[in-house]
Parts: structure tokens; C-alpha cells; sequence
């Protein structure tokens, strides 16, 4: 394509080198082992932290602003291509390839820049095969029935003792279970679980470094309407978090949202690393929030299996435990809508474009790991 003086639009080369620079990303994604020890273990974390250390300073998240910059961008230059598209009767070709050249090499670089600083990682060798659960090719373990019972009861028995180690012996509280801690104190705490589940785990070194502070949302409203806890974003490096989200739920979000800052993409293995990290923790807040999820897993498993066998194990839930999860189902049912399902489709689509298999159902495939973890290693 030609400028009207003949020139070649620099828009193409530009085009072409990023398109170029994916697929060289895409030949290197192809042998997870390599992604693993020269991008994860090396490269990786180099070039987040060029950008991530200054940002980690700033006390708000730098990403929801860069994200409604971009959106405003977006549709600043959709408009005016639409207006010079109506006003260009006798060229309107010319701007459509003009506006296509523009897309092309704008998409090429925020996908060079989206893989470079994180999202080769989702070609990693799968988290049960870094963790010697079973061996690259081979399948994993199902799940069995009496396995989900023995998991409900162990770890419905841990959830309620922390419950009480919070509130003094009382088996129900009256409110909600809420923090005791300052956002910094248990973003701290969180950090300190990592570092003790990566030595006791003997992760790579790497994984017990802290990535900088999780940040509470300005939007956070808005994200409860897209029915979002929390999100990654990998072009600054920030862990980001619904702060009206339920309380008890937080520490497991951040610990989950720190597992991305690991270089951990898949949410199923966010959501495990993320678990671990919570119940190595010192705090046991920490540890409350983390024993929360997992039972509540492990309860969804069991009521697709056997309805009658989740019911009675429900009710050994303390009185205050099933008043904080009940406290939670209807804080995201009241914003259950359009904006929440929309949401939804979009984030299935973007893990399905990254080669995450099941899209948002990943999120469950925690417990696969979960009960492989549980046969292999004591919990604390």
C-alpha cells in the first residue's frame, strides 16, 4: 500500500515486523520446557520488572487507567475513521486500508508486547507436570467420590477451626467474617505465604519473590457489575483487586492474582498455586480465606456427584462459616446482569484464544490439582 505521493505507508512494514515477531513467538511457544527455563525462569521476569518495579510504587492501580485510555483511544479513532470514511465519497477505499494498515500494525505490537512480558507463559509445561503429579503425555488422575468426601470433611474441619481462632471459640460471629488487617498488612501476608510454600515446595526461587503490591480498584463497582474479583494486568506488571468484594474472599483473589505475577497463566493453576500460598501463610486470615475456597470446591464437585452426601456435609459447616459463604453468593447474585454475562463471554473467548482449554470452566479445574496435591505432600 501507497501514499498518494507513491510512498510506501509506513503502517506496512510496521504491520508486517510485529506479524513477523508473533510468529517467532508462536515457534518458540512450542516447546514448553524452553518457555519454561529461557522466558519463566530468565527472560521473563527481567523484562516485567523494567516496567513493573516503578509502577509497583504507585499507590492506585496504574492499569485501570491505561485500560479506559486505551478504550477512549480506541473509540476516538473508530469515530473519526467512520467521519473520514462518510465525508470520502469518491476514496473510501483508501481509508479503509489506511484504517485496516493502522489496526494490523497497532494489534501486531500490543501482541508482541502482550507475550513478550507475560503471555508466552501460557505455553509452560502444565502445573501437575512441573509438580511430578504425573508425567508429560499422560493424563491425569480422576477424582473419585470417596476422595471428595475425605477432602469435604478434612477441610471443612480447617475452615471451621480458623473460624473459631478468629472470633475467639464463638461458632458464629452474628456479621460477616472482616479483616483485621490494613489492605498493605494482608497484601504482606499473602507475600509471606508465597515464600514459605516456595521453599517448603521447592519451587524455582523465583516464585518467593514478591512482584509488587496487589492494588484495590478505583472501578471496583464497576468490576462487582462484570462479576470480576480481580485481574492481572501484564503490560504493568499489577496484581488488581475488587475491593467491595466480599472480605473473606480477598487474600484468595490476591494470592491468585500474585500467581499471575508468577508468570502461573492458567487460572486453574493460579487458583492451586494461589490456594497453597494462602494455607502456608502465617496469618490465619490468610489461611481462613484459602481453606474457604478449597472446601467450597471440593463441595461443588460433590453435589454434581452425590446431592445427598454435599447436604450433610453442608450443615457440618460452623454457623458463622456458612453465614460468610451465604454472605457472598448474595453479594455477586446482586449484581448478577447483561454486564456480568458479557463479561463472562469475553473472558472465555480471550482463554480459548490462549490455548486455556475450557475457557472460564478452567477456573474449577483447580480441584484436579488440589486432590493430586493432597495424595503427594502434607498440608500444613
Amino acid at each position: 500500500m501507497t501514499t498518494p505521493e507513491g510512498e510506501v505507508d509506513p503502517r506496512v512494514p510496521l504491520g508486517a515486523v510485529g506479524v513477523a515477531l508473533l510468529s517467532l513467538a508462536v515457534l518458540f511457544a512450542r516447546d514448553p520446557f524452553r518457555v519454561e527455563r529461557w522466558f519463566v525462569e530468565a527472560a521473563g521476569p527481567r523484562l516485567t520488572a523494567l516496567v513493573a518495579a516503578p509502577i509497583a510504587r504507585a499507590p492506585f492501580s496504574v492499569a485501570e487507567w491505561v485500560e479506559a485510555l486505551a478504550i477512549l483511544v480506541a473509540l476516538a479513532w473508530a469515530t473519526t475513521v467512520a467521519a473520514t470514511w462518510w465525508r470520502s465519497r469518491g476514496a473510501r477505499w483508501a481509508v479503509v486500508r489506511a484504517a485496516g494498515a493502522t489496526a494490523v500494525a497497532t494489534l501486531a505490537w500490543v501482541g508482541v508486547a502482550f507475550y513478550a512480558s507475560w503471555g508466552l507463559s501460557y505455553a509452560r509445561p502444565a502445573a501437575d507436570v512441573r509438580m511430578g503429579f504425573r508425567a508429560y503425555g499422560d493424563r491425569p488422575r480422576e477424582i473419585t467420590t470417596d476422595e471428595l468426601v475425605l477432602l469435604a470433611e478434612d477441610y471443612i474441619d480447617r475452615t471451621n477451626r480458623l473460624y473459631l481462632e478468629l472470633h475467639g471459640g464463638w461458632p458464629d460471629g452474628l456479621t460477616p467474617t472482616t479483616p483485621p488487617h490494613d489492605w498493605l498488612a494482608l497484601d504482606a501476608a499473602v507475600d509471606e505465604g508465597w515464600a514459605q510454600m516456595a521453599g517448603e515446595l521447592s519451587l524455582h526461587p523465583s516464585a518467593a519473590s514478591p512482584r509488587g503490591p496487589s492494588k484495590p480498584l478505583a472501578s471496583s463497582r464497576l468490576f462487582s457489575w462484570l462479576g470480576i474479583g480481580g485481574f492481572y494486568f501484564p503490560f504493568t506488571g499489577e496484581a488488581n483487586l475488587n475491593a467491595l468484594a466480599p472480605a473473606w474472599g480477598i487474600p484468595s483473589t490476591m494470592a491468585h492474582e500474585k500467581a499471575h505475577q508468577r508468570f502461573v497463566a492458567s487460572e486453574d493453576e493460579a487458583n492451586y498455586f494461589g490456594w497453597l500460598a494462602t494455607v502456608y501463610a502465617s496469618d490465619p486470615w490468610v489461611r481462613y480465606s484459602g481453606w474457604m475456597f478449597a472446601h467450597r470446591q471440593v463441595l461443588f464437585a460433590l453435589e454434581d456427584r452425590d446431592p445427598r452426601t454435599f447436604h450433610w456435609l453442608v450443615r457440618r459447616r460452623l454457623p458463622g462459616v456458612q453465614r460468610d459463604v451465604i454472605a457472598s453468593r448474595r453479594y455477586w447474585a446482586g449484581y448478577d446482569g447483561p454486564l456480568e454475562r458479557v463479561s463472562d463471554r469475553v473472558n472465555d473467548t480471550y482463554l480459548k484464544l490462549n490455548a486455556v482449554r475450557g475457557g472460564t470452566r478452567s477456573y474449577s479445574a483447580a480441584l484436579v490439582l488440589i486432590a493430586a496435591h493432597a495424595r503427594q505432600h502434607p498440608l500444613p
